[in-house]
């Protein structure tokens, strides 16, 4: 990360754009939710799984339970399934390095050195994860953030506390 102040103002405009869009808890939010094998709620109320994807047009492929047919989908049309979330969002951080970005486009660079502490340009903080998956940057650049550990072990931040998560963070394979 070149610096917080870059990530804070990017932020804050990301926010700012996206202010009337609604919310939807468990709504996929970009197409890197879309993960094979993920327990899903259609927009036309079939629940599913995911088979495969197209990422060239940012289809997700659904075999619907009630009828067996194959069935693609743009991202923001599935939503997480109850089940599948649950189970899928791990309550652990992993200990190693992670891309961020707004909106998909790069925003830099957080490594997590333990369970409580990570570091981003050069400037270290403490950090705590709850029972609901909220995680508290008690220190460091991060502190003014509200934060969550989505599916994937994915690290979802903003500013105002919505369930929105303008930036992203994703654990380096």
């Amino acid at each position: 990360m070149r610096n917080a102040f870059t990530i804070t103002t990017m932020l804050g405009t990301v926010i700012a754009l996206s202010a009337a869009r609604p919310a939807y808890a468990g709504r996929f939010n970009s197409f890197s939710d879309c993960v094979v094998g993920k327990r899903v709620l259609t927009s036309d109320n079939h629940k599913g799984k995911i088979t495969r994807l197209d990422r060239p047009w940012s289809y997700c492929y659904v075999l619907q339970d009630d009828t067996g047919k194959e069935v693609s989908y743009l991202y923001s049309l599935l939503d997480a399934d109850g089940q599948s979330a649950e189970k899928d969002n791990n309550d652990k951080v992993v200990i190693g390095n992670y891309n961020c970005s707004i909106g998909g486009h790069g925003a830099g660079d957080m490594r997590v050195t333990s369970r409580s502490t990570y570091e981003t340009d050069g400037k270290k903080g403490t950090f705590r994860v709850e029972s609901s998956g909220k995680i508290v940057f008690e220190s460091g650049p991060f502190s003014t953030y509200n934060a969550k550990l989505l599916d994937g072990r994915r690290i979802g931040m903003n500013m105002n506390g919505s369930t929105f998560y303008n930036m992203t963070c994703d654990p380096v394979r």
